[in-house]
């Protein structure tokens, strides 16, 4: 990394490049055009010309790159290589607009030099010794002066006060670098020997992926709730699964808990060797004293390929009639948890069925689903007071609202108030955009899903993950 006080303040240049592969290099007044058939061939030729001038001086030249999203200064050495130049810390302005500094990874030099100050040889000669003026507001404290026993021996060191560890082998390790820019144009000026830091977008995407992905302790449930059937309950259920499986890994179930019949097997990839539900599941630990393992549960769930996670059915032949009631709930509930890290459980539409309320219960974050639709919208505000009026307005307030559209058309003022109002009782409230993929009410297929719509989704599920504690 240079400091860009070490570099004279000629010659003076500055580069423009623009999307359509047009640009400029202006050297001390003088301007050069280029033209290449896209943006990133127009980066390059930017960049071959600025070490050409580089080569001819000698050393490294300090470069104004002009963006659309602002100014930023680089440093090109002779050889090609770009790094950012350090700013020298400007003085603390009176009054004014603050100036942003430019968004350029900044790189860390693996030892920094220790800095001794320059003599200066303007600085006056000291005063002479004499008493000093004492001002009330500063009279001197009297102090005891302690003398240790030992004043005589030399002090312990690190290393004799103590034997070095493991610990303190790592700490001298360097910091680890942030990872620079990888997507749009700023991943392809990297990709030439840049080091821009991500754009707003990409460090959003960054942030919610590490959100996914923090530890959390203990085995955690999440209940995806609704009064009203097609407010997206699956759907949600389906993609907070598939999300979790792809970005974190590890356990994941999606649990259809509805005490007749759901569509979460609808909806999912059946498995090639079974069709078992919830309710064969259920059967099968009521017969069996020893508890299932991992292994044993294959024969009732449904793995989702690419997508990471299982899937257990709910009955879903119109000849079933068994129903999962509370007992029953605690029984899977409990069986289920020991072989998975993360439970998301879809409900039925009856907030006072025994399996929907003890989904409630045993939830660590509920999601709250609608569509932007009237009907559904003050079903929904029903029931979040329904959730108060149990006694789960803890819960409510750690909530996540899921905003579905279920077509393109939009409602802005409806949209409007629902987040004001959940956005008052919820902690966050999040948007899905229509997806043509989704509307067929199939199998999900989550590489078949728009980008905007699965950015959204993975918005959802960090939400979701930000209230795992």
């Amino acid at each position: 990394m240079t400091d860009r006080d070490d570099i004279p303040d000629r010659p003076r240049i500055s580069v423009v490049t623009d999307d359509d592969g047009s640009g400029m290099v202006t050297v001390d007044g003088s301007t050069r055009p280029v033209s290449a058939p896209d943006a990133a061939g127009a980066r390059k030729a930017v960049l071959a010309m600025v070490v050409e001038v580089a080569q001819q001086y000698g050393r490294p030249v300090r470069v104004a790159a002009s963006g659309s999203d602002g100014l930023r200064t680089l440093i090109v050495a002779p050889d090609g290589a770009v790094e950012e130049a350090i700013e020298s810390p400007a003085p603390a302005a009176v009054s004014g607009p603050s100036v942003l500094a430019p968004e350029i990874v900044t790189s860390v030099p693996r030892s920094a030099p220790s800095v001794v100050p320059a003599e200066n040889p303007a600085q006056p000669e000291p005063a002479p010794a004499g008493p000093a003026p004492v001002s009330a507001a500063a009279a001197p404290v009297e102090t005891e002066s302690v003398v240790p026993d030992d004043a005589g021996a030399e002090p312990l060191t690190r290393r004799s006060a103590r034997l070095l560890t493991a610990r303190d082998f790592v700490e001298t390790a360097a910091p680890t670098k942030p990872v620079p820019a990888t997507e749009g144009w700023r991943g392809s000026f990297n990709r030439m020997g840049f080091r821009l830091k991500p754009g707003k977008e990409e460090q959003a995407r960054r942030d919610r992926r590490e959100t996914i992905q923090r530890a959390f302790s203990g085995r955690k449930t999440i209940a995806v709730i609704g009064e009203k059937g097609g407010v997206g309950k699956t759907t949600t259920t389906y993609l907070l699964g598939a999300t979790l499986g792809r970005v974190r890994g590890g356990s994941v179930l999606a649990w259809d808990n509805n005490e007749y019949k759901g569509t979460l097997g609808i909806r999912a990839l059946r498995s090639p060797d079974h069709d078992h539900t919830a309710i064969d599941l259920l059967n099968h630990v009521q017969q069996t004293d020893a508890p299932l393992s991992a292994a044993d549960l294959i024969d009732f769930v449904r793995a989702q390929g690419e997508n990471k996670f299982d899937v257990l059915a709910s009955q879903s032949l119109d000849g079933d009639s068994d129903v999962i009631d509370e007992e029953a709930f605690g029984l899977l509930h409990d069986t289920l948890a020991r072989s998975y890290r993360v439970i998301i459980v879809d409900t039925g539409n009856n907030s006072k069925a025994g399996t929907w309320q003890s989904a409630v219960a045993a939830a660590d974050v509920l999601v709250l689903t609608t569509i932007v639709k009237e009907d559904s919208a003050r079903t929904l505000a029903s029931m979040a007071d329904t959730l108060v009026a149990h006694g789960h307005e803890e819960k409510l307030r750690n909530a996540v609202t899921v905003m579905s559209h279920p077509s393109p058309t939009s409602y802005p003022d409806l949209e409007r108030r629902l987040l004001r109002h959940m956005g008052e009782l919820t902690r966050e409230v999040v948007s899905v955009p229509f997806d043509p993929a989704l509307d067929r009410g199939d199998v999900i297929d989550y590489d078949a899903l728009s980008d905007e719509s699965r950015e959204a989704w993975l918005e959802v599920t960090a939400a979701v993950a930000a209230g795992l504690r």
